[in-house]
């Protein structure tokens, strides 16, 4: 299967989109007669086509690796897809275990640094810790407090087994006119509940993971036919094209949300074709961004996006330890944050990663009873990994 190098170098920008939602780039502060917070709205609502596209690559991929088994022409291709899907899903389910162990461990020590040293107010603490966020929601909806972010996994998990059952049935389009449906449905549980307002949260699998997800699935499923026609297309008309539903994705926006008062922002009628057209695009020029950096950070995007709220939430807890809370309204501080944040998830990622490949690679040498000799095993290390 061809690599499409632009999908990394997509994700790039997607997970920085990310980041700028949940730092909130230059909210609080005035430049000018430039209210930040309506600056920030912008950019927050600019940034709305990255988890779709997250959605949608995984969906994409997942489907292309399907496809490829099925080119083995064996017989044996339905014991190695539901092999990969069992993979697939485990390894997704292990990955947010362990950040939510990390996260949850991160908000107890918070809490108790910040709580009273007594045992009366520790057990309290622990047990309210506890009872907060072992709920049945935890499982679809995730958690709150610093580990919010991880309902990403989770809807992951849940939208991935959709799309399998709906590719094993053969019943792919129906279940993507179906998504489609919920999805629009959803709306009525974000930006569009002055209308009807939906009395739970749509940001989950259901309304939202599984029709892009689908969706996806469905370009990876007719991946030949998406190609040409995105071939037939000019570049030139596709930017354009994406351009305008930015626009009308950020016109969508204010008109729902800040002024008939719409409770939320996380994704619009418009999302849907702008990330069609930003997907057509990066297959139609698949080769974008290969041996470049951007690239190699795109390729760790879901690193950053479950360390980057840790480092975020340290960095602040950190200055409002050493009585920097002025600094941190500043402009030059707004600024700065976000790509610091930015590179410093990318940076503690890549040395957990480093420290696993170490531990495994000692490990393995230490069950064949060869030395290790520290200094080389780093330098291999580091090889491995460029």
């Amino acid at each position: 299967m061809e690599r499409d190098y632009s999908i990394d170098f997509l994700k790039f920008f997607a997970i920085f989109a990310v980041v700028c939602i949940h730092t909130g780039t230059v909210s609080g502060v005035h430049i000018g007669n430039i209210d930040g917070d309506q600056l920030d709205f912008l950019i927050d609502i600019t940034a709305r086509f990255a988890v779709p596209f997250f959605f949608v690559t995984s969906g994409y991929l997942f489907i292309r690796k399907l496809k490829q088994l099925e080119n083995k022409n064996d017989q044996e291709v339905t014991s190695k897809q539901n092999h990969y899907f069992y993979k697939y899903t485990t390894k997704l389910i292990k990955l947010w275990a362990v950040w939510f162990i990390f996260y949850f461990l991160f908000d107890l020590l918070i809490k108790y640094v910040e709580t009273e040293k007594t045992s009366a107010s520790l057990i309290s603490m622990v047990k309210e810790h506890i009872t907060s966020i072992f709920t049945w929601d935890l499982f679809y909806y995730g958690a709150g407090q610093n580990q919010y972010h991880l309902w990403f996994l989770l809807a992951l998990i849940w939208s991935v087994v959709i799309l399998f059952v709906a590719y094993k049935t053969n019943m792919l389009k129906i279940f993507l006119l179906i998504g489609l449906g919920l999805n629009i449905l959803g709306m009525f549980g974000q930006s569009y509940s002055f209308i009807y307002d939906m009395s739970w949260n749509t940001r989950d699998a259901l309304f939202f993971g599984m029709f892009y997800m689908l969706l996806g699935g469905f370009m990876g499923s007719y991946i030949s036919k998406v190609k040409n026609l995105a071939k037939r297309v000019p570049t030139t008309v596709f930017i354009g094209v994406s351009l305008l539903f930015v626009f009308l994705q950020i016109g969508e926006a204010y008109l729902t949300v800040q002024v008939a008062g719409g409770k939320e922002q996380n994704f619009f009628l418009s999302t849907i074709p702008l990330t069609i057209l930003l997907f057509m695009l990066i297959m139609k020029h698949n080769q974008v961004g290969k041996n470049t950096i951007v690239s190699k950070i795109g390729a760790n995007s879901v690193g950053i996006y479950v360390t980057h709220v840790f480092v975020m939430e340290t960095l602040r807890i950190l200055m409002n330890r050493m009585g920097l809370e002025l600094v941190m309204e500043t402009l030059a501080w707004k600024l700065a944050f976000t790509p610091t944040v930015f590179i410093l998830a990318y940076l503690f990622y890549i040395g957990v990663q480093k420290m696993k490949d170490l531990d495994t690679l000692k490990e393995i040498l230490l069950r064949r009873k060869v030395p290790v000799p520290k200094r080389n095993l780093l330098i291999n290390t580091n090889e491995k990994k460029s």
